[in-house]
């Protein structure tokens, strides 16, 4: 090709050549450029979509070219003619003259006008009537509410939370303040009681009328005489309202107790009067003496045998010290498991001796409707009642959770645990300060993390005993107003900048509709380029165009006036590709040799169209003993001239084989012939493998190609057959020795391969190596060879990935056959 151009730039005339003769159009092709034929020089085209790395070749004046291009070309140190290139109607001139290692120049505008796009034309009308004064509109207004929005946000989201701050210490003072009150009204008609039971016990006069006794198991048993009733609030236990229910201690003499008994069950009266079956507050009233026997009213069973007041810790507080009415800690009921917390105060006899305690349980879940939140604040929120023990009570200081309750309203029950619970706010410093503020003062507030998302925390204190109410509100349900005050703020900049789109929108269909009419000529050009490719795609490649505008149509149309040739020699040079690979192909085995003993078989897979790697099988015949020779060869690049050095090679070798070489004289052969015929700068590697099928040795020659690997089935072994010899068409002199002295035993494997295997590269950039083919081969030594070809053939693509194969790769593997195992594939 390049022997031609530079003929016809010798006889040619020197005249401006206005067109580069298009040679082939994908990367690496040649374009025949006026100017630079002689010396083989090379010129780049920079940019996106120009061509890239391109040879250039050409004729004519070896003053300057010009030829037609999308951008600029840059020509290397070593050519010292001028090239001008002409994208459009512009001209750029590059500097004669250039010492090799020059900085390359830049290229200089000498001609032309600046070009007038469509695009321009169009583009620019649009913009300057409809899109840039509504774009600034729409950016402007959108900002302006946007930053009504957060203003909005910013003023109230504060004002928000400290009114919800005020809310829940007001919600959480009227609780206690009520429950302080209520505590007040209990302790005066616990004092009653107390005074009452006291009478009975050691006041009584003979006029009193000794009341029924009814023990607790009465009420179990279903006694007809008792009138139960299940109306006691938040419990389906029956209850008695008429008559009291007593409970003997283990151990206690119930003919010992009676007459105390006697004088208790007199209290009926007085405990009926005090109490009003619809209070739910009030829960048990209760007299338990240091006898062991204890009165409970409302009557009832279900009291545990082994339930005996004077352990309780309420009760060897009095007997301990006098004292009138003490609050004690919540606690569950042991009848019931309700939440109660109670107060009690002693019983003295006429002497003032100790005697026994009387109690009032209060319910204390029955207040807890009186603690709910706006319906603003209850989402996320938690209410829980706490209580702070210290010893003796507990081993170690502690909060515990007696209830809590999730939505701060009467619609969510309040959960009641069966046991109790460490108080945890999921923060440890706001739980730890929470903690010691419930034992310092009376109320506080926090503001913590909770389950992420920040809370407003405030306890409050009741009554006489460390117990608190806890309420956790999140602030984004504090701030929820302020929230959805922005979120109105973006769905009406929403809604404006939709409406502002609509109206652009109107604008530009008809500031489209209008320049339709105005530039109806521009659409000419398009027309007849559009018919042209028409013919051009039915076939006929003598279409052309004629376009006289000033603007990228003319570019298109020069373009497409110079693409049909282009495409025919396009298309001659795939066909001439196709039928090159056509060719190569038949020059592969088609069948692995039927070896006894053995089982072969190989692959390659090119890169390109066509390649340089090769592989073959043929009988090496002489005075020697015929031996069946396995060759794998790689022939340096890629492309139409390595795979005619491969059918060069291959025609040696078999030209050879009859002539009674060893391996190693069979490669001296073969290079002595290439030597002489190819180019510098090309080679060939090659290994020859020649095998004896009866006893299994292997005689080997290798010309600079990798060694082949050996892997052995009795111990697992890899071993490699090596040589240290060049390739194939540097040295005409060189002598290639041959290697012998490896058997293969039944079992083992052979792998030839070429570096298109280990060089091949995934898409992290690692090669697959040969250290992965050993273990990648020695897991799978017992496949058959076509199976082992075609697993190392998957395992590249997947190793590759997206990657595209960037070298010819061929596999032969060759397996010696035990004495009853087939030929064939495995695994």
């Amino acid at each position: 090709m390049h022997g031609s151009t530079t003929a016809a730039a010798a006889a040619g005339p020197k005249r401006r050549a206005r067109r580069p003769r298009v040679v082939g159009n994908r990367p690496g092709a040649r374009w025949a450029v006026p100017g630079l034929a002689r010396a083989g020089r090379q010129a780049r085209v920079g940019p996106p979509g120009s061509l890239r790395g391109v040879t250039l070749a050409g004729r004519g004046n070896p003053d300057h070219r010009e030829y037609s291009a999308s951008s600029s070309i840059h020509v290397p140190a070593d050519a010292r003619r001028n090239l001008v290139v002409v994208p459009g109607r512009g001209t750029w001139r590059f500097p004669r003259g250039r010492r090799r290692g020059a900085p390359r120049a830049r290229a200089r505008r000498t001609r032309g006008t600046a070009p007038v796009t469509i695009r321009g034309k169009v583009v620019a009308l649009l913009s300057a009537i409809a899109l840039v004064p509504a774009a600034i509109t729409i950016a402007f207004d959108a900002r302006l509410l946007e930053s009504l929005g957060s203003d909005l946000t910013r003023r109230n989201a504060g004002a928000m939370a400290a009114q919800a701050l005020t809310t829940m210490r007001r919600i959480t003072a009227e609780y206690a303040d009520t429950l302080d009150r209520e505590s007040r009204r209990v302790e005066r008609l616990l004092r009653l009681q107390a005074r009452e039971a006291e009478r009975a016990l050691f006041e009584r006069r003979h006029t009193d009328t000794p009341g029924a006794v009814h023990f607790d198991d009465a009420f179990d048993d279903g006694d007809g005489v008792l009138q139960l009733t299940r109306d006691l609030p938040r419990t389906r236990l029956p209850v008695s309202w008429q008559h009291p229910s007593f409970h003997l201690a283990p151990g206690t003499d119930r003919a010992a107790v009676r007459p105390q008994a006697d004088a208790l069950a007199t209290m009926a009266g007085f405990l009926r009067d005090a109490r009003d079956p619809a209070d739910p507050l009030l829960r048990w009233h209760y007299v338990a003496l240091d006898s062991g026997l204890s009165l409970t009213y409302p009557g009832h069973g279900g009291t545990p045998d082994a339930f005996d007041p004077r352990e309780r810790p309420w009760y060897g507080a009095h007997r301990e010290r006098s004292a009138g009415p003490v609050w004690y800690r919540p606690h569950y009921d042991a009848s019931t498991g309700a939440l109660l917390i109670n107060v009690t105060m002693p019983l003295h006899d006429a002497d003032g001796n100790f005697a026994g305690v009387t109690g009032i349980d209060i319910d204390l879940s029955s207040t807890f409707e009186l603690l709910e939140l706006p319906p603003h604040l209850r989402a996320g929120s938690e209410l829980m009642h706490v209580a702070a023990l210290e010893p003796p009570l507990v081993a170690a200081p502690r909060v515990v959770v007696l209830a809590r309750q999730h939505g701060g309203t009467l619609d969510s029950d309040w959960q009641t645990l069966p046991e109790l619970q460490t108080f945890d706010l999921g923060d440890r410093t706001a739980t730890a300060a929470l903690r010691s503020a419930l034992l310092e003062r009376d109320e506080g507030q926090f503001e913590v993390s909770r389950d992420g998302q920040e809370s407003f925390v405030l306890f409050r204190r009741y009554g006489a005993t460390p117990t608190a109410v806890v309420m956790s509100v999140p602030v984004a349900s504090a701030t929820q107003a302020a929230r959805e005050a922005e979120r109105y703020a973006a769905q009406t900049t929403r809604q404006h900048v939709r409406t502002l789109i609509a109206i652009v929108v109107i604008v530009t269909i008809a500031v489209i509709v209008i320049a339709l009419y105005a530039a109806r000529h521009l659409t000419r050009p398009i027309e007849e380029l559009d018919a042209a490719v028409e013919r051009l795609a039915a076939g006929d490649l003598g279409a052309r165009v004629a376009i006289t505008t000033r603007d990228e149509l003319a570019a298109l149309g020069h373009a497409f006036n110079t693409m049909a040739p282009r495409l025919k020699a396009h298309a001659r040079v795939e066909e001439s590709l196709a039928l090159a690979r056509e060719v190569q192909q038949h020059l592969l085995p088609p069948a692995p040799p039927t070896l006894p003993g053995f089982d072969i078989d190989g692959i390659t897979r090119y890169s390109e169209q066509t390649g340089g790697d090769y592989f073959d099988y043929f009988e090496l015949d002489g005075d020697r003993c015929p031996t069946t020779a396995v060759v794998v060869a790689d022939v340096a690049g890629h492309g139409i001239a390595p795979a005619l050095l491969m059918a060069t090679t291959r025609a040696l070798l078999h030209g050879g084989r009859g002539r009674g070489f060893a391996p190693g004289e069979l490669l001296g052969y073969v290079n002595r012939e290439l030597a002489d015929d190819i180019r510098r700068g090309q080679f060939v590697t090659l290994f020859l493998l020649a095998i004896d099928s009866a006893s299994g040795a292997l005689e080997w020659a290798s010309a600079g190609h990798d060694a082949a690997l050996v892997f052995r089935a009795a111990d697992g072994r890899v071993e490699e057959l090596s040589g240290g010899d060049i390739p194939l068409g540097i040295d005409p002199d060189w002598q290639y020795a041959g290697a012998a002295g490896v058997a293969l035993a039944p079992g083992d494997l052979v792998l030839l391969g070429t570096d298109g295997v280990w060089e091949a590269v995934g898409e992290s950039g690692e090669r697959f190596g040969k250290a992965r083919l050993r273990e990648f081969v020695a897991a799978r030594a017992h496949y058959g060879a076509r199976a082992l070809c075609a697993a190392l053939e998957e395992a590249l693509v997947a190793f590759r990935g997206a990657r595209a194969q960037h070298d010819d790769v061929t596999i032969v593997a060759i397996k010696r056959l035990g004495g009853s195992e087939p030929a064939g594939p495995a695994g």
